[in-house]
């Protein structure tokens, strides 16, 4: 009897060890050449279609890999924009899925992803405008800074002898780094804003902020706004006869809708080189979405900076490789980091022409 104990207890203990060999290995002693990137997009809801445009456009930087040191997989969540949604799909990827690299989509979603990454040690690259994304060590932004789209803004009001500026802003993280980016580059300008309103995502009556819109008589109304609110926005505005013209920096490219914005001139993130642009139609039939060619490069900027270790890096080995990248060609043009992890790029000046999105400059 006391033989058989013994036996038992060695057998159990035997057990342990196999079991803490084929299920507590380290990434690098279970999956010594896989990099994995974990993206969260809208993958269904009303802004599917940027999150499919994401999608897509990682899995083109994908296909068009040569031969390459490591393997590389994408891993996509969906979060419909909603924060919920983002922090559970967030957790999933690294506590299930145990991902290397982290990708978001909008301010709202950054914001959420940044601080999960950061504790958890996971690089987290945010498509995204609002600066405070990229807090934090583990934490980049790749999007044009907002300073640069107001100053491109701003630039084609004086060039347009506008003076009076309304502004319509929702309560959203991103907008509102714009707007606020706006002020402070209309300091010193002859451009004033005579009327501003709030609104927030989710409501679908903007009448009474439409009508209060009009007081000051802007020349102009700047709308910050994401898909519902933005057509619903439009329409009521031409309910209430509004007929002064409209612009915005980003949100006519936010909508499918945009015969609500024909004519009407915006600003917008970088403008992707006809190569991108090409490659996109080809592989899915439609133009580039905002944000795609920034996955896009995303995708390859961390591909270049693994590349370069000479073994499976960590978090942190990309991360630091990130923060020394400069003159990267990318889809948005000659790309580096700058002192605050964000990728810098140029903004562009554009028009909506027959319900497409043309470049003026």
């Amino acid at each position: 009897m006391k033989t058989k104990w013994i036996i038992g207890i060695i057998a159990a203990v035997i057990l342990v060890i196999v079991g803490i060999a084929l299920f507590d290995r380290s990434p690098d002693q279970a999956e010594a050449g896989l990099i994995k990137i974990g993206v969260v997009a809208p993958l269904t809801g009303d802004t599917a279609f940027l999150g499919e445009g994401v999608r897509e456009a990682m899995l083109l930087a994908k296909e068009q890999l040569g031969d390459t040191e490591y393997q590389y997989e994408l891993i996509f969540e969906d979060d419909q924009l909603d924060p919920k949604m983002t922090a559970s799909a967030t957790n999933k990827l690294i506590d299930i899925d145990g991902v290397d690299v982290l990708v978001s989509f909008s301010s709202g979603s950054g914001n959420v992803v940044a601080p999960i990454a950061e504790r958890n040690e996971i690089v987290h690259l945010g498509i995204a405008s609002d600066p405070n994304v990229a807090n934090g060590f583990y934490n980049f932004i790749h999007w044009t800074p907002p300073a640069e789209e107001a100053r491109v803004f701003v630039e084609e009001l004086e060039k347009r002898n506008i003076s009076r500026l309304g502004m319509i802003v929702p309560n959203q993280q991103g907008a509102v780094a714009v707007a606020d980016a706006v002020k402070e580059r209309l300091e010193g300008t002859d451009i004033e804003i005579v009327n501003e309103q709030t609104i927030n995502a989710g409501d679908t009556d903007f009448r009474t902020a439409v009508n209060k819109a009009k007081d000051g008589n802007p020349e102009i109304y700047l709308l910050f706004a994401f898909t519902p609110e933005l057509e619903i926005l439009g329409r009521q505005m031409k309910e209430a006869g509004i007929t002064t013209p409209l612009t915005s920096i980003e949100a006519f490219e936010l909508t499918e809708e945009r015969d609500l914005f024909e004519g009407y001139w915006y600003v917008n993130a970088a403008e992707p080189t006809n190569e991108f642009n090409q490659a996109f139609n080809s592989r899915t039939g439609k133009n580039q979405t905002l944000g795609a060619p920034n996955a896009y490069d995303i995708f390859n900027l961390v591909v270049s900076v693994t590349e370069d270790e000479p073994q499976r890096p960590t978090p942190k080995d990309i991360a630091e490789g990130l923060k020394d990248v400069e003159n990267f060609n990318g889809a948005l043009g000659n790309l580096s980091v700058g002192e605050n992890d964000i990728i810098l790029s140029p903004a562009a000046v554009r028009i909506i022409q027959n319900g497409q999105p043309v470049t003026i400059k």
